[in-house]
C-alpha cells in the first residue's frame, strides 16, 4: 500500500519473518523510495526486530545516508527514508554473536551491484546456522547461479562460525554491474550425479557408514544408479552440541544443484541427523524441480531487477516465496510475477518479467 509516497508493508503477511524487511531495505535504497513496515516478525516466537535484523539495518545505514525511526531491538514497526543514492565504500561488519553471514550478504548484494567500483566486504558471524543458507551452499550453488545473470563475486571463507558463539569470518569482493542483469531460465530437472557432504561434529569420527547410507538411499534419483560422494568433517567446538551440530548435503546434476542441510536445534546423534537429511532430500528430489527453497527465494528479487523474462521450475511455493512476491509488488508494481501449476501438483513455473533496471 502507498500513502503520501510512503510504501507501507504489513510484516504479518505470509511467513511474517525478517526477510520482508531485508528485501524492503534493498529495494528502498535502489529506487530511493521511503517505506514503513508494521508488525515486524509478528509470526515469530520473539516478534519485532532481533539482533540479526538490527545489525543489517545499521549496515545499510552505513552504506546510505538515511532517516530512520524505530530501529531498536524488539521494535515492531520501522520507517526508513533514503536521502541519497548509494555511496560506494568497503565495509567491515563485526559481530559478537552468530549472526548469519549469508543473510547479511543477501541484504547487501543488490545494493552493492549499484556501485561504480568493486566493493570489499569483511563480515563476521556464523557460516553454518539454522534458518539461513550455509556458506558452503552460497559458494557452490548460489554464486554459480547468479554468475549466469552477470554477477561476479569472489568469496573467501577465512574461518567458519557456529551457533551460539559465532567467530566466523568471510571476505567478499562484489563487482559492479555495468548495465543490466541478464534474465535467468531453468525449467528442466535432471537426475543427480554427485554428492558433497560435510559432517559438522564435535570430534573426528568414522563417517564411511553414513556416506554409504546416504548414497544407498538416494541412488534411485541418480543417473545409471551410480552416485559418487565426496565427504569431509568440520570439527565444531560447542558446549551445546557435544554429538552432532549438523550435516550439510549438496546434490549436483548436469543442470542443477540442491542444498539439503540440517543444523540441529538440540544435541542429536549423527544417525538422527543423517536420517533427517536423507528424508529431506528424498522428499524434494521426488518432485523433480530445478531449485531448493533457499535458492529459489534468493533469485526472485534479482530476477525482478533483470532485463527480460526469467522462469524457473520450483516446488510448492513457500510462505517465504509469497512474502517476497508481496514486497516486490509494493515497490515494483510494473514487475509481473506469475506462479503456474504444472501437470504435477508439486511443481510450479515461477516467471518474472523483470523491469530491466540499469545499474
Amino acid at each position: 500500500m502507498i500513502q503520501n509516497n510512503i510504501t507501507t508493508i504489513d510484516g504479518s503477511q505470509y511467513e511474517g519473518g525478517g526477510q520482508m524487511l531485508r528485501s524492503a531495505l534493498a529495494l528502498s535504497v535502489i529506487f530511493q523510495k521511503e517505506f514503513q513496515i508494521i508488525n515486524i516478525r509478528s509470526n515469530r516466537p520473539n516478534p519485532g526486530i532481533n539482533n540479526q535484523l538490527l545489525s543489517q539495518i545499521h549496515l545499510i545505514c552505513n552504506f546510505v545516508k538515511s532517516e530512520i525511526q524505530g530501529a531498536e531491538l524488539g521494535s515492531k514497526q520501522m520507517k526508513f527514508k533514503p536521502l541519497e543514492k548509494f555511496v560506494p565504500q568497503d565495509l567491515i561488519c563485526k559481530a559478537t554473536t552468530a549472526q548469519s553471514i549469508t543473510l547479511i550478504l543477501q541484504s547487501l548484494l543488490p545494493i552493492s551491484l549499484n556501485s561504480q567500483k568493486p566493493i570489499q566486504l569483511s563480515i563476521q558471524g556464523g557460516t553454518y546456522l539454522n534458518h539461513s543458507p550455509t556458506i558452503l551452499a552460497w559458494n557452490n550453488i548460489f554464486l554459480k547461479l547468479i554468475q549466469e545473470m552477470g554477477i561476479q563475486i569472489n568469496l573467501e571463507v577465512v574461518k567458519d562460525g557456529y551457533y551460539p558463539q559465532g567467530g566466523g569470518e568471510v571476505r567478499a569482493i562484489i563487482q559492479p554491474i555495468n548495465s543490466k542483469l541478464k534474465y535467468y531460465v531453468n525449467t528442466q530437472y535432471s537426475k543427480i550425479n554427485q554428492l558433497t557432504c560435510t559432517y559438522l561434529l564435535s570430534s573426528p569420527s568414522a563417517i564411511m557408514q553414513f556416506d554409504n547410507q546416504i548414497v544407498n538411499n538416494l541412488k534411485e534419483y541418480s543417473e545409471n544408479n551410480i552416485l559418487p560422494i565426496k565427504s569431509n568433517i568440520k570439527v565444531v567446538n560447542s558446549k551445546k552440541f557435544k554429538k552432532c551440530y549438523g550435516v550439510s548435503l549438496l546434490c549436483h546434476s548436469s543442470k542443477n544443484s540442491y542444498d539439503f542441510t540440517t543444523i540441529n536445534d538440540s544435541d542429536k546423534t549423527i544417525d538422527e541427523t543423517v536420517h533427517q537429511v536423507i528424508n529431506q532430500a528424498k522428499q524434494f528430489l521426488l518432485n523433480q524441480t530445478s531449485f531448493d527453497e533457499h535458492h529459489q527465494d534468493q533469485l526472485i528479487l534479482l530476477m525482478a531487477l533483470a532485463e527480460g523474462k526469467s522462469e524457473i521450475l520450483i516446488g510448492k511455493p513457500s510462505l517465504h516465496t509469497y512474502s517476497l512476491i508481496y514486497v516486490i509488488g509494493l515497490f515494483l508494481p510494473e514487475c509481473k510475477i506469475e506462479l503456474r501449476e504444472t501437470d504435477s501438483k508439486e511443481q510450479f513455473l515461477l516467471s518474472v518479467q523483470g523491469i530491466g533496471y540499469v545499474f
